[in-house]
């Protein structure tokens, strides 16, 4: 799904400017943290987007928590986003901003659930053939999924491969109703 176009030029812009400045690894670094810092701490990402808040104290709190942590690139691009009052959407940015070195980077995520934990030889096998399909380098994140009755459903974009039991069944259960009493194949598809 593409973000909305607001989100996406803000991550563009991003993207453009740390490669331009060749601090594309460092920022990338400093986005990705800065995510997991949000999902770790809630009260700060609920600080950020409450519009009761001056902007002159978020800019503060900014400077003072990221300061010497991230690329100064990184520090001025959320203080940007404090100034326009598109602090709300950092989140959405950083997120798509992330999708966005991975494009250029030539990798992509796939998601995949499944009815039980995959064993790591099962992930690098499925990373194998997916890369191969699609021609990137994935990065495979596996979720157990307690509604898949068997078998698992990999996500690639907007691609979706489903080896579920459920969807393997409902087909055999199509085929099986489509015939006419003749001679029936059940072969493996």
């Amino acid at each position: 799904m593409k973000a909305p176009e607001v989100v996406q030029r803000y991550a563009t812009t991003l993207l453009e400017a740390a490669f331009e400045g060749n601090n594309s690894d460092r920022v990338r670094e400093d986005v990705e943290g800065l995510v997991a810092t949000l999902d770790a701490a809630a009260d700060l990402e609920s600080f950020l987007v409450d519009r009761m808040i001056k902007s002159e104290t978020k800019d503060r709190v900014l400077r003072d928590l990221f300061g010497s942590r991230v690329h100064e690139l990184t520090l001025n691009f959320l203080l940007l986003l404090v100034t326009r009052r598109r602090i709300s959407l950092v989140r959405e940015i950083l997120q798509t901003c992330i999708q966005l070195f991975d494009e250029r980077s030539g990798v992509v995520e796939a998601e995949v659930r499944s009815a039980v934990e995959l064993s790591d030889e099962q992930k690098e096998r499925l990373q194998q053939q997916l890369s191969g399909f699609t021609g990137k380098t994935v990065r495979l994140r596996s979720l157990v999924d307690e509604r898949i009755r068997g078998g698992m459903v990999a996500r690639v974009g907007d691609t979706v491969f489903d080896g579920s039991l459920t969807t393997q069944l409902q087909r055999l259960h199509r085929q099986l109703s489509g015939s006419s009493g003749g001679s029936m194949s059940l072969s493996g598809n």
